[in-house]
């Protein structure tokens, strides 16, 4: 990470400016300074909110880049978590999503069964499709086939 230049830094910033500045939480942020790590803020006189002028802002910045804390003791800074949520790999196949719920309801009963097993056995259970029939009926048919193998 790199320390932001002057340039960037605003005159003043407030607390929790100043915490997403440094990629921290707010309650994060409250430790910090309660340990010494992180400088003391001023305060406005006319509302009293903690707030970072420009050199406190830089000072808290090389604080975070050089690891060692106000009170000079070393702290470690983890990186942060991507807060983007990227969804999960999920393989494409081309068995149909009702194979897939028959597999998980027989391996909730016991079995150990893959989608395409389960597409086998209905092919060989009802050559002329399960379209109309009921699903507990085709899952105690399943059952009673696959168990028998």
């Amino acid at each position: 990470m790199r320390t932001q230049k002057s340039s960037n830094l605003k005159p003043v910033v407030n607390f929790s400016t100043m915490a997403d500045m440094l990629n921290l939480s707010t309650s994060r942020c409250y430790q910090l300074l309660d340990a010494g790590i992180l400088p003391k803020p001023v305060y406005c006189t006319r509302t009293k909110r903690p707030l970072y002028t420009e050199e406190l802002q830089q000072r808290c910045l090389e604080i975070k880049e050089t690891n060692i804390g106000a009170n000079n003791q070393y702290i470690l800074f983890y990186v942060p978590r991507n807060k983007s949520i990227s969804p999960k790999k999920i393989k494409t196949t081309n068995i149909n999503p009702v194979y897939q719920e028959f597999a998980e309801t027989l391996s909730s009963m016991g079995l150990d069964i893959t989608p395409k097993e389960v597409e086998k056995a209905v092919s060989d259970l009802y050559p002329d499709g399960i379209d109309g029939k009921d699903h507990g009926l085709i899952i105690r048919d399943l059952f009673r086939k696959l168990k028998s193998n």
